[in-house]
This record gives structure tokens, sequence and C-alpha cells, in this order.
């Protein structure tokens, strides 16, 4: 079940969204050996909002607006 651990993850193939999400991974406490249960609501829940990476933080539930605009950005493409 490594493929769950976001810094493992990052460990096999570095990117920058990989990165992320292993530092916000790693401050709620997870290591290479141990995932925190509940970890990517921890990620969404996250007050630490003078975090650099605060506005990229993973895991966050699209808002309506961004669900349409997603939506419309496919038929675009489709069409």
């Amino acid at each position: 079940m490594s493929y769950l651990n976001p810094i493992l993850n990052f460990d096999k193939a570095p990117t920058r969204g990989k990165a992320i999400k292993a530092m916000c991974a790693h401050c709620m406490g997870c290591t290479r050996d141990h995932i925190e249960v509940g970890f990517r609501e921890s990620v969404r829940n996250c007050t630490a909002t003078g975090c650099p990476l605060y506005m990229y933080r993973p895991y966050q539930k699209k808002g309506k607006d961004e669900e349409n605009r997603d939506q419309e950005d496919v038929s675009a493409h489709t069409a």
C-alpha cells in the first residue's frame, strides 16, 4: 500500500505536485514508514494560513463554481 503514501510517491518519481502532497503529509505527521490516519482530512482542514503552500494544499473539495468551470472546459474540448 505504499502507493497511498505521498512521501514514497514523491521519492519514486518527483514532481512539483507530489512534493506539495509529500510536504503537507509530513506536516500532518506522516513519514516514509507511517501514514497518519485521516491525514488527508487534516490537510484539507489545515489552518496554517501562513504556510507558503497553504493555497496549493492538496485534497481540497472543489466548489460548485470550479466544478461548473471544469465541466465547461470538458464540453469545449469535446465539441
